[in-house]
């Protein structure tokens, strides 16, 4: 089958093969030998987490091209375009290289049917054995066990969190989810954990499995002087850290960097460059102050709380907020109670799964200042136009998306 654009492809991909966890891993394997892309000589670290793998996985990138090592990174979801899942060299694939992937994969696939998360998955390995890339960083979309990217086996395996989400695909209990996340994990292969409080079932994975175990606060973690200043400490070296990057999931790029011999003195300035949209983005709009944020878990939202807490102590934020019905609304919500001003609730239209602003609402206390707006953009209108101080957007993907399209249609957004 052959599409004149990456949009047909992706609209084609969504109408036939809906986005959902693989239940198959097999059918994909299959497709993935027939075009020779599990044979390969390249170094894969798989990272899988609840949260913080994006970080770890931009971080780790900046290290392999600051030592001179060609690397791939396939990455999800993406925010403005789909282009951005998959990264050369520090640079997002073309859409005709995309399309003639999908065009390969189509064709080696046969009867075999794809969902649309294992298309781009096969996409991003066929692109980044075309690139002789020397190192794939494949970060998990879903769990791991039953992830389209465990189909590689991992040479060093990440897992930087575990924590309560997808628990309808996933399991109720971090010991569930600890035992998905740990699926990417092979016998005598590495395992990086960066979560302080692993779940026993990772631990005993990990100990079945005979993989030397790198964990945090035992192997290798963060210590801080009197003066503030924070250093990454690892059992041969270690380094100052200024940058404003989560530190368990930069802490896990520094370990897996030493353990494949990058560096002897690590260059912890590259992190300075590392950016990633929407997480802690900020931007200015209208001489306002916008922090874009794609929060969308409970423990996402305790994290971005402690780290509006510690950059704006004594602020309060006008919060834009559209969740996905599926999420823990109630804890979620409640981690901004005292950072929030007012609350502007909304919805992004046309996607099933979004919250009713009712249900936003009875998720906040009685007492909330709460304000409703039909979606992003009006919400930010409204929210500049009344109020003051900070405004942040987040609770998913989709919200942050719908932001900075609005945004960058809007007076211009200043970054």
């Amino acid at each position: 089958m052959r599409f004149s654009s990456l949009d047909e492809w992706l609209r084609w991909q969504e109408s036939c093969h809906p986005s959902a966890i693989d239940l198959g891993l097999p059918r994909v394997r299959e497709v993935a030998e027939r075009l020779g892309l599990l044979d390969t000589d390249a170094t894969v670290v798989t990272v899988a987490g609840t949260n913080g793998k994006g970080t770890c996985v931009a971080a780790l990138e900046a290290l392999l091209l600051g030592a001179g090592r060609s690397c791939g990174v396939y990455s999800s979801p993406h925010i403005l375009h789909y282009r951005e899942r998959i990264r050369i060299q520090g640079h997002y694939a073309s859409d005709e290289a995309i399309c003639s992937a999908f065009e390969a994969i189509d064709q080696a696939r046969d009867d075999i049917s794809l969902t649309y998360f294992e298309f781009g998955t096969l996409a991003a390995l066929y692109l980044f054995r075309e690139a002789a890339a020397s190192v794939w960083l494949l970060e998990v979309g879903l769990g791991g066990r039953l992830d389209a990217t465990n189909i590689m086996d991992a040479d060093i395996a990440v897992i930087t969190s575990v924590a309560l989400d997808h628990i309808e695909w996933l399991g109720p209990d971090r010991e569930s989810i600890g035992r998905e996340k740990a699926g990417i994990c092979r016998p005598g292969v590495p395992l990086v954990c960066s979560d302080s409080e692993p779940p026993a079932s990772v631990l005993q994975i990990a100990a079945e499995l005979s993989c030397p175990l790198h964990h945090i606060g035992r192997d290798f973690g963060f210590a801080e002087e009197a003066t503030g200043t924070q250093f990454w400490v690892g059992k041969q070296n270690s380094a100052p850290i200024t940058t404003h990057l989560p530190k368990p999931s930069l802490a896990a790029a520094l370990q897996v960097a030493q353990l494949l011999g990058l560096y002897t003195h690590l260059p912890v300035e590259l992190f300075e460059r590392v950016e990633l949209a929407g997480r802690l983005q900020y931007v200015h709009w209208r001489a306002r102050t916008v922090i874009l944020d794609v929060a969308h878990n409970p423990a996402a939202f305790q994290y971005l709380a402690g780290q509006l807490h510690m950059r704006h102590p004594g602020e309060r934020f006008v919060v834009v907020v559209a969740m996905m019905a599926d999420k823990d609304l109630a804890t979620s919500l409640n981690s901004f109670v005292d950072l929030a001003s007012d609350w502007f609730l909304t919805i992004i239209a046309d996607l099933p799964r979004a919250a009713p602003i009712e249900q936003l609402q009875r998720s906040l206390p009685a007492e909330a200042n709460v304000k409703t707006a039909a979606n992003v953009g009006e919400a930010l209108t409204e929210a500049a136009r009344s109020t003051s101080g900070p405004i942040l957007v987040t609770g998913s993907f989709y919200t942050v998306a719908e932001a900075m399209r609005f945004l960058a249609g809007n007076a211009g957004i200043d970054q």
